[in-house]
């Protein structure tokens, strides 16, 4: 069986349904309009009649050849300039698939293949059921996994194996080690579905490939009755939080990799990992990482991006003390030029909308943010700072709702998530809840100093001068240059003037300088 395809314009990669362009960003092709190119694959040089392809590419379905028509006018449009004469309709019988003699492969430079699998890949097996009566929910099963790569691919970060493959491995046998070997894949998501009384239990589980080691396990439970309502519901759960486990975890295991052994992938990946510790030891190995990961590939986008991001994080914060907020521009020049070499990366939108909402660009901000989210809707690092930028444009309830969401989808929510929560919860005059989420945010991110900022207002508004005194003492202890002429303290309520200075007006009171 073909797995790929090298054409001028493009290589198709039949496994893993994608096609990349010769200027390496990725078109996007329907799953139906790949059963008809993998159908037309498999007899290449040979007419396939419509009713082959109607019949093998829409099961147990009736559709008319209208339906055929426009998957082969869309796989026309991605396959380039010579599609017509690769794929050949042959008059009131069918099509044929010529493929080129000596294909040439497109030049796509290492910097647009990289973003890819900027995430390493995974393959979703079909659910396999447990029951008295075999066959009972075994479509169900395999449901539940296509539902769960359509939900998976919308996020541009992830590779998902495509259905055929993965449910082929499937029934190959052996364990998730040996799926990925099969595949070449990093992780395997399996599961399972079963009846207990009146309640459906589905267990999914995500393993790593090479060591055969669960990386996450969650088990969801409804009424029996109930299945195909809560299935579409359930799926998107699954998938987000899948997704958000996923990150979490390579994040993680970045720390643990000898150094010796980065590429520019690990560099960036760990550089991500120790901005997020907002701490001054974080933040200047993660300066060190991505300069050597840009010196190590140039055309690497999301090493550009990362170095914007830490940037912005720094100067906006204050956590080094190196760098002031005359960084930000080019915080936000790095990144742009990231987005240049690749305008589909999601984590280059949220890291635009960061820097932007520190320079006070706020409306653009919320733009770059629900870019993020729309290109990766399972990623609950997306949502939290669409969360920010909600926040900073005055949209308190969609912001508390964002990051709501964000927490919901990650396995172990980073600490940092309750003090963003934290913010629109003070603006909301939802104090208490306030002071409870920033506190569970110092606790488990102490170096996220922004917990102690809405910690301290909130104390104030309830009247708590002496808490709100001892939480800006602490932060003071922490970096002696944190004041209230900090971008990320000047440009967290921007477009909510009286907002802005009440919260200013709480931080003189607890003793914030100026």
């Amino acid at each position: 069986m073909i797995d790929s395809i090298t054409l001028p314009d493009v290589v198709v990669d039949l496994r893993r349904e994608q096609v990349v362009g010769r200027d390496g960003q990725r078109r996007e092709l329907r799953p139906r309009s790949f059963d008809v190119l993998r159908r037309l694959t498999a007899s290449a040089g040979d007419l396939v009649s419509k009713d082959a392809l109607l019949t093998d590419c829409w099961p147990g379905v009736i559709v008319t050849e209208d339906s055929l028509t426009q998957c082969i006018s869309e796989i026309r449009k991605v396959l380039g300039s010579d599609a017509r004469d690769l794929v050949r309709t042959i008059p009131r019988r069918g099509y044929m698939l010529v493929l080129p003699a000596e294909p040439k492969p497109p030049a796509v430079p290492a910097d647009a293949r990289a973003p890819l699998s900027f995430w390493p890949s995974i393959a979703i097996l079909p659910f396999d059921e447990f029951t008295e009566r075999p066959g009972t929910y075994g479509a169900l099963g395999a449901g539940f996994a296509e539902d769960i790569i359509t939900e998976l691919a919308r996020n541009r970060n992830i590779t998902v194996i495509a259905r055929q493959s993965s449910f082929a491995a499937k029934v190959s046998g052996g364990t998730a080690a040996d799926v990925a070997r099969l595949l070449d894949v990093r992780y395997v998501l399996e599961g399972s579905i079963r009846r207990a009384g009146e309640r459906m239990i589905v267990n999914a589980q995500l393993v790593e490939g090479p060591s055969n080691r669960h990386v996450w396990a969650e088990r969801y439970t409804f009424a029996a009755g109930e299945v195909y309502e809560v299935q579409d519901e359930l799926v998107a759960r699954i998938a987000g939080t899948l997704f958000s486990g996923l990150q979490s975890y390579e994040q993680a295991a970045s720390l643990r990799r000898p150094p010796a052994s980065f590429d520019v992938y690990e560099l960036t990946l760990q550089a991500l990992a120790h901005m997020l510790q907002f701490s001054h030891a974080g933040v200047m190995a993660a300066l060190e990482e991505v300069e050597r990961a840009v010196a190590l590939d140039p055309t690497y986008a999301p090493a550009h991006i990362a170095r914007g991001f830490c940037i912005a994080t720094d100067a906006g914060m204050a956590i080094s003390g190196a760098a002031g907020p005359e960084r930000l521009v080019d915080a936000v020049q790095a990144i742009r030029h990231g987005l240049e070499l690749d305008p589909t990366l999601p984590i280059g939108h949220r890291a635009l909308s960061y820097a932007l909402l520190l320079t006070g660009r706020c409306d653009e901000a919320l733009i770059a943010a629900e870019r993020g989210v729309a290109l990766s809707p399972g990623d609950a690092l997306a949502l939290a700072f669409l969360s920010l930028a909600q926040t900073a444009m005055g949209r308190y309830a969609a912001a508390l709702a964002s990051i709501d969401r964000a927490i919901g989808l990650s396995p172990i929510a980073p600490g940092f998530f309750q003090g963003v929560a934290a913010s629109p919860l003070y603006a909301l005059d939802r104090f208490d809840e306030a002071v409870r989420n920033a506190t569970e945010a110092s606790f488990r991110s102490p170096s996220y100093l922004m917990a102690y900022v809405i910690a301290a207002a909130s104390c104030i508004a309830l009247g708590r001068r002496d808490e709100a005194s001892t939480w800006i003492t602490d932060l003071l202890r922490r970096s002696a240059k944190f004041s209230l002429a900090l971008p990320r303290l000047a440009n967290a309520y921007r477009y909510d003037q009286g907002m802005a200075e009440r919260f200013a007006q709480h931080l003189r009171v607890a003793g914030l300088p100026g």
